[in-house]
């Protein structure tokens, strides 16, 4: 029967991993597989040792080799577990550890099996005698086995309230195959031998923790990836543990003196090992450390929670969010933690829609439902602005309402509201510990906190509207530039519509007027394919072009007699589309400035190419210099857009050029365009 349940073991330790890694081909996987074969050979090795009392020693001094691995392996599963794995986060200390734990391998491979123990009467008793060099030897076992147990405690320590009881029994159920080698060897403290008696008791908590760590990835999942965190500081079980032990390992040595073979070893050991996995258990047990903190906090300081505590926890969740997925997130797991729930949900008002739409669940089936604005729920909710329980106040609701809030074991609705308006309801689960019993004090900082998470949700909503508004101000500007371009493409249309009533006889003017028409179609054939695809940053096609010729064509488009032009041709790089609106821009300015009298357009190269503008109208008036001339959407025109010297200054500066002004009241202005050579 025991070969069986040895068989069994060694099937079930060897199996499960490799089907793991299998089904999930990661580091974590590798990691498991390793060290449950490892485990496994130990278990392995052992068994033959006595089952071949000739050659125990052969076995045995494979078996060192495999007890000296635990400490390597163990360690790495610890540190990779459960966690989201990288070389560069982990830390010094941990990677002093893992190298340090080859020495038992080192120690191993350099003295001869004798040197570690001896066994006079093995085919009568199974028992181990050990020399010095084999004490320490198991005593640094023991001690990078610790190690291990320290890691799988930061695993579970660092998990977040959601993960927290996907991952516990598979934490416990590893940290249970580690302590029971540690209690196996403890025996080397004790009594300086080594029972093998006592592999029965290895075997069966080698499988309790590998059945626990089955279960917990099987019915819960084995995807986490826990984020450790180097700046946590925490007080550490593992290590109080690990104190109370060696305390009752010396005890039990001295019992052992007083009491001799009355004292039952076995009997002990398996107690002692039983109760070390249910004392982990309880402290990880969510319902525990809740009836825990409410004792204490309420027995030694008066209050069930620390106010001041529980609204830096809440705004450090907050903060640290860094997408709105995670904000609702976090919102939800600050609630469940501290008010010890199970799971909840968001539902937030829609921006174009009155009724509560679901944004979020945590720990609670999600749902296709919605809370109407007009439904009794909401009703009620925005009348009253309080938290309401429902195991006292009932669920006179709705009958969709009512169902979805029974499906979901809902306990609490809170309401987050923001002035006069009721932005989100808050629907929290279960209590972790059904028998805990809130009050005012847990009503009030609820309230507090869902008056916070109601200023976090306006915050959304004005940034939103505020973004929206922003679409819309780019639009309005695009619309503008529009509505300039297409002013002058209309004006020349109009001069021809004019001057088309006296001459359109005339051959010559039929002929400048075909000329125009195929100049403002193209023009406008441009302008739409510039609408059909505007890039981010537009290319200019530049090319070289001579600015007095540019400036006579454009001129064209004006009335007779009104431009008069001055200086030589000069050739520059630019875009000559661009530039004629600049051109055409400064032109309509001149001739409207100067209401219709004749202005000038110089033509030269100083120390640059540029094109002068002058007219002779009232000029600009100095205020409107003072405010900003090139200014968007600031015009002193009647029917002005105030786009055009916007938009010609941003064609110029494009080019590399300056566009600049000089002004004599009463007397004109004058616009330079600057070109680099």
């Amino acid at each position: 029967m025991a070969d069986i349940f040895h068989i069994t073991v060694l099937v079930l330790l060897t199996v499960y991993p490799a089907y793991r890694l299998f089904r999930n081909r990661s580091v974590s996987s590798a990691a498991m597989l390793v060290a449950f074969w490892c485990s496994a050979l130990v278990l392995g090795l052992d068994g033959q040792a006595v089952r071949s009392p000739e050659a125990f020693l052969l076995w045995k001094g494979a078996g060192l080799y495999a007890e000296a691995l635990l400490c390597p392996v163990w360690i790495a599963f610890s540190l990779c577990y459960a966690r989201r794995f990288s070389l560069r986060e982990i830390s010094i200390t941990q990677r002093a550890a893992f190298v340090l734990s080859f020495i038992p391998a080192a120690i191993v491979a350099v003295y001869p099996v004798r040197a570690f123990l001896f066994a006079p009467d093995f085919a009568y008793e199974k028992v181990l005698f050990l020399e010095p060099l084999a004490f320490f030897f198991y005593l640094q076992i023991m001690l990078f086995l610790a190690i291990a147990l320290f890691n799988l405690e930061a695993t579970i320590a660092n998990a977040s309230h959601g993960v927290r009881w996907k991952v516990k029994f598979a934490v416990v159920g590893a940290g249970a195959m580690a302590m029971s080698f540690i209690l196996y060897f403890s025996q080397s403290l004790l009594f300086r031998s080594l029972d093998m008696g006592f592999m029965t008791v290895r075997l069966g908590a080698l499988a309790f923790g590998a059945l626990l760590v089955a279960y917990s990835e099987v019915e819960r999942g084995a995807e986490e990836r826990i984020v450790i965190s180097r700046s946590l500081t925490y007080r550490s079980f593992v290590l109080l543990l690990a104190a109370l032990f060696l305390v009752g390992v010396g005890i039990m040595g001295e019992g052992m003196k007083l009491f001799g073979k009355s004292f039952n070893q076995y009997m002990l050991t398996g107690m002692g090992f039983a109760a070390c996995v249910a004392l982990v258990l309880l402290v990880l047990s969510e319902g525990l450390r809740r009836k825990l903190r409410v004792l204490v906090q309420r027995n030694f300081y008066g209050e069930k929670y620390d106010y001041r505590v529980e609204w830096d926890a809440f705004t450090e969740r907050i903060s640290s969010a860094r997408s709105r997925d995670e904000l609702f997130k976090n919102i939800l797991i600050a609630f469940c933690e501290t008010f010890g729930v199970v799971g909840g949900a968001v539902f937030m008002r829609g921006r174009h829609s009155r009724n509560f739409l679901p944004v979020c669940f945590h720990e609670m089936d999600s749902a296709e439902t919605l809370f109407c604005s007009d439904g009794k729920l909401a009703v009620r909710m925005a009348q009253e602005r309080a938290v309401l329980d429902l195991r006292r106040e009932g669920t006179d609701f709705d009958a969709g309402e009512a169902r979805f809030l029974k499906d979901v074991e809902a306990r609490f609705i809170i309401p987050a509201c923001a002035g006069d308006q009721m932005l989100a309801l808050i629907v929290l689960g279960r209590p972790i510990n059904m028998a805990e019993q809130y009050d005012e004090e847990d009503m009030a900082l609820m309230g507090a906190l869902s008056r916070q998470v109601a200023v976090v949700f306006k915050n959304l909503r004005l940034g939103d509207e505020l973004a929206e508004a922003r679409d819309m101000e780019a639009f309005g500007k695009v619309a503008a530039f529009l509505l300039h371009d297409l002013k002058n493409q209309v004006y020349p249309l109009g001069l021809l519509t004019e001057n088309a009533r006296e001459y359109i006889n005339e051959p010559e003017f039929q002929k400048d007027m075909l000329d125009s028409l195929e100049g403002v179609v193209a023009r406008m054939k441009a302008l739409i394919r510039q609408l059909t695809h505007i890039p981010a940053n537009p290319a200019l096609d530049m090319r070289p072009v001579d600015l007095m010729e540019l400036a006579r064509d454009t001129a064209e488009s004006m009335p007779e007699n009104t431009v008069r032009f001055f200086g030589e041709p000069v050739i520059v790089q630019a875009d000559a589309e661009e530039m004629r609106k600049v051109l055409l821009n400064l032109y309509l300015n001149a001739f409207e400035a100067g209401t219709g009298a004749p202005f000038d357009v110089h033509v030269g190269c100083e120390t640059q190419p540029y094109v002068k503008v002058v007219d002779y109208g009232r000029g600009i008036d100095e205020s409107v210099l003072r405010d900003g001339l090139f200014v968007p959407f600031r015009t002193t025109k009647e029917k002005g857009l105030g786009i055009g010297l916007y938009q010609s200054k941003q064609i110029v500066e494009a080019h590399g050029g300056t566009l600049n002004v000089t002004n004599v009241a009463g007397k004109g202005a004058t616009f330079w365009v600057n070109l680099p050579r």
